[in-house]
């Protein structure tokens, strides 16, 4: 007996000690690709503006100008398209996307799509047919062992697989990019049949893109980024020729959703051929993938690179996150700044908009020390009244949800300090800082930071809620009317006792650091 349960001892850590690592990996290095900026801006003074090191950009807070930005890089790449994304679903957009980049590589132009392994096995049939095109590779990054029954790496490799690849990017001929908070997936672009995430995206071009490129190789060539079919096989001749049959299906002659978004790139194709974009110094920021295993240090973490490129205000500073979870070090950071003049306004989701709940509950637990530090903060409605539909609904005939009003949560990630901003994908959350690799683009412009600022002072009262404290020093939630009136809450809107007493439960538990 005794031995008996020795040899099950042994055998369960002969598991955990070798059963749930990772295969070897079997790719090979690829080496840096060469840059192709010849046809994507015909302004005459552009060569002269690149030697001077500055980078041409466009902010894109709509949801259809993003989608047709990457449909456009995608569609007038001649060369080379690097993707690296967190999330990509199996949906509308999702599939849209996987049709424009098999397209591409018809045409001769060499795709990299790396893909975080959270992203799950939605899009395992797919990626497996795609990898037989010659064009085509893709890789998951930090992948799970054992990923149709996950539960087993949450038990023996959670430490691993805890730090995910939060980077959100795509690089045509490795000079034109978009960075910001949006994966890939329909309810980041306005098209999804149950709610929508407003976000915040930004198209560069020019040297900030040379920094983006180093990126990728160096995410591309990481022991943590594996060739999918180590995990799913590859897929067959034929088994392309069926996903051509079903991505066809998007573009058919009754489903003009495809006619709409080439509309919109259309239109972007004309702004950049006529240079309607902005030019300024601009700088790419990203995590080492060494953040991963934890290895990162100094200027391999994107929020020092942040603070280097930024500074400190001196007289404003706008965070907008979906997720903010300022800790005791952060809060203390922004109530010395208010004290010092500086004005400060925090945009983060309230409880029923936010779709990850825990984040809430560690989130809310700052809010009456920043009130009362001066910091104002606003959070973001759950239902933002729409006085026009979304393209999507337009073009589909759908109305999304009905009775007019969309279920929203903010999605978006960007900080403006003074003269600067910053896009990108990186939330101000303990997760951001210490766990997920992140990326955004720090551009040094007073006209985007007063376009941002000047956006926020439209809109602020329109989709958040404005918290105060009252003369007893409780918190209130002031909801500005179109009419003039003002709806005041005295507990967080439109959240049962029962929501707020797990909130409150869970913020005492010592898993912040997770959040």
């Amino acid at each position: 007996m005794k031995l008996r349960n020795i040899s099950i001892v042994l055998l369960m850590s002969t598991f955990t000690i070798t059963g749930c690592s990772l295969p070897m990996n079997e790719s090979k290095k690829d080496t840096p690709i060469t840059t192709h900026p010849e046809h994507w801006i015909n302004e005459p003074d552009a060569q002269e503006k690149l030697n001077k090191g500055l980078t041409a950009y466009l902010a894109m807070s709509d949801a259809f100008q993003s989608i047709a930005a990457r449909v456009h890089l995608i569609r007038q790449a001649q060369y080379t398209l690097d993707l690296q994304y967190y999330i990509w679903g199996n949906d509308f957009i999702g599939n849209l996307m996987l049709n424009e980049l098999l397209k591409a590589a018809d045409r001769g132009v060499k795709v990299r799509l790396l893909i975080d392994d959270q992203n799950g096995i939605k899009l395992d049939k797919q990626l497996k047919a795609l990898i037989s095109h010659p064009n085509i590779q893709i890789k998951f990054y930090n992948p799970y062992k054992f990923r149709k029954l996950r539960v087993i790496d949450y038990i023996f490799r959670l430490k691993q697989i805890n730090h995910r690849m939060h980077n959100k990017l795509i690089i045509a001929d490795g000079i034109i990019a978009v960075t910001g908070g949006r994966n890939i997936s329909s309810e980041y672009f306005d098209a999804s049949e149950s709610f929508q995430f407003t976000d915040m995206d930004i198209l560069f071009f020019g040297n900030a893109v040379k920094r983006a490129n180093d990126v990728v190789l160096e995410f591309w060539n990481n022991d943590l980024s594996y060739p999918v079919q180590q995990f799913i096989g590859k897929g067959t001749t034929q088994e392309l020729e069926k996903l051509r049959v079903q991505f066809n299906k998007l573009a058919r002659k009754d489903n003009p959703t495809d006619d709409k978004v080439d509309e919109e790139r259309e239109e972007l194709a004309k702004e950049l051929k006529n240079s309607h974009l902005n030019w300024a110094k601009a700088y790419f920021l990203a995590d080492s993938p060494k953040k991963t295993l934890s290895l990162a240090k100094d200027k391999e973490l994107i929020y020092n690179q942040i603070k280097h490129h930024m500074g400190d205000p001196r007289e404003e500073m706008d965070l907008i996150a979906a997720y903010f979870v300022p800790t005791k070090s952060g809060t203390k950071y922004l109530t010395q700044l208010a004290a010092n003049q500086v004005d400060i306004r925090v945009l983060t989701n309230s409880f029923v908009a936010n779709d990850v709940a825990l984040v809430h509950a560690f989130y809310q637990k700052y809010r009456h020390e920043l009130l009362k530090n001066g910091v104002r903060l606003y959070e973001f409605k759950p239902y933002i009244e729409r006085k026009r539909r979304t393209w999507y609904e337009v073009v589909t005939g759908n109305v999304i949800p009905k009775k007019g009003k969309n279920k929203s949560s903010l999605h978006a990630k960007f900080i403006d300090i003074d003269d600067k901003v910053f896009i990108g994908s990186f939330n101000l959350d303990p997760r951001s800082f210490n766990l997920n690799t992140e990326v955004g683009l720090v551009v040094e412009s007073n006209q985007l930071q007063e376009q941002i600022s000047q956006i926020l002072d439209q809109t602020l009262f329109k989709v958040a809620y404005e918290l105060k404290l009252d003369q007893n020093g409780q918190i209130t939630w002031l909801d500005h009317q179109e009419n003039g009136q003002t709806t005041k809450y005295n507990i967080d809107p439109h959240t049962t006792k029962f929501q707020r007493a797990v909130m409150y439960t869970i913020s005492y538990l010592p898993v912040e650091w997770m959040m």
